[in-house]
């Protein structure tokens, strides 16, 4: 198997000979600007601008060799932390229609935006202004010149990973089109964006062009150094292609072969962060199994149960605390409810708290119940309340009810 992780920095080392020293520099610099916004936010100030600035300098790290740009971004992350009243930082622009008013790349903006909507869409409520700013993507043939131009990187020219601006699209496009309240929404209420059946249609088309028929997965293309290209098999990417079609994809056996065979690598190429198992990507893991689950046979069951026992024991009893918290990982997660979301997702996802959604074996956890109410007080005493953590709260109040009014399961008439 192909180690795309050291692909990209020995490309990203050959357009700059000086890549490594300097991305470690920043990186220690980043730290404690890390340490305190974790901590800011662990008090309870959802801290909007500082985190969206410390998502961008993250990218500019880990995406590419821009190192005056991530200076500046650095400076003003670490001038943002000193005012914990940030809440203009959670509202939509009068002047495009964008929300995450720190982001200077467009992409994370568009992230930013379908957090907005689910939100709003919730609430039923329309955006005070039109979406302009999703000029690049408004039409068919824009929407694929955009993909298309982000699809292949091509470091050794300009220096940039482009896979996560990728991701990051494809994934809003596929909640647009394919995630029925979010299309609703767009259809009732946004201006400026035409999402129609043939826009649908040729966005379903291209994603299926893209998809990889030996691999089943989907993933950044890098252009090598004599124009050839080396296709990827990413976890994330695959996760959010194959979640939003509701696992209507092709080349089930082919997918659980790759996703099986990526356990030992770094994510997003394998399961791992820092040569251990992480929540975020177990939950990834855990959604495309079930998803495939009846389309593959008894044997790749067997494998895929047993890795889940395993990334099961590792959640339990590694990622979490005795008191119902979940370890932040600030090298991975953008915040610490994050840490608590993608833990409460996964636990979720393979049924821990409700029977009825384990898919993968016959064992129960009576334990489960207990278990999310903890997890609920956990969170409501460090009055987490960012996005990520109202999520993680959404999910577990449906799985076992609102444990501080009730020790009791909601029943669901």
């Amino acid at each position: 198997m192909i180690d795309y992780n050291g692909m990209i920095n020995k490309q990203f080392c050959a357009f700059d000979t000086n890549y490594i020293s300097q991305q470690k520099k920043f990186a220690s610099r980043m730290s404690p600007l890390e340490d305190r916004l974790s901590a800011l936010q662990e008090q309870g100030h959802s801290m909007a601008a500082s985190d969206q600035r410390m998502i961008e300098c993250k990218w500019l790290l880990q995406y590419t060799a821009d190192w005056n740009a991530l200076q500046a971004a650095v400076a003003l992350l670490s001038e943002s932390l000193k005012d914990t009243n940030q809440e203009w930082a959670e509202v939509q622009s009068s002047v495009d229609g964008s929300w995450g008013p720190c982001y200077s790349q467009w992409f994370l903006k568009v992230d930013a935006m379908i957090d907005a909507v689910n939100e709003l869409a919730d609430q039923g409520e329309a955006p005070q202004y039109p979406f302009d700013f999703l000029a690049p993507i408004a039409t068919i043939d824009g929407m694929k010149a955009w993909l298309n131009d982000h699809r292949t990187s091509k470091i050794l020219a300009d220096g940039i990973d482009r896979r996560d601006a990728l991701g990051a699209v494809t994934a809003v496009l596929s909640e647009m089109c394919f995630k029925s309240e979010i299309r609703d929404y767009f259809r009732q209420y946004v201006k400026g964006f035409d999402l129609g059946d043939d826009y649908i249609a040729a966005y379903k088309a291209w994603l299926d062009e893209w998809q990889d028929p030996e691999t089943g997965y989907w993933g950044a293309w890098f252009e090598q150094e004599d124009g050839s290209l080396v296709k990827t098999t990413d976890l994330s990417l695959s996760f959010h292609n194959i979640s939003y079609q509701h696992g209507k994809v092709a080349y089930w056996p082919e997918v659980f072969a790759t996703t099986l065979s990526l356990r030992d690598g770094t994510y997003p190429y394998g399961w791992k962060h820092n040569g251990d198992f992480n929540n975020h990507n177990n939950y990834d893991v855990a959604k495309i199994f079930a998803e495939g689950w009846s389309s593959v046979d008894d044997a790749t069951h067997q494998q895929a149960s047993e890795d889940l026992s395993t990334l099961l024991d590792w959640c339990l009893n590694v990622s979490m605390t005795q008191d119902g918290g979940f370890i932040d990982d600030d090298s991975f997660y953008n915040s610490v409810g994050a840490a608590y979301y993608y833990g409460v997702s996964f636990l979720d996802e393979i049924g821990y708290f409700d029977p009825s959604k384990c898919f993968w074996t016959d064992e129960t956890f009576p334990e489960g119940p207990a278990l999310c109410g903890k997890i609920q007080k956990n969170m409501k005493s460090h009055d987490l309340d960012d996005d990520e953590a109202d999520a993680a709260m959404e999910k577990l109040v449906d799985a076992c009810g609102d444990c501080s009014k009730s020790n009791k399961r909601r029943t669901v008439h």
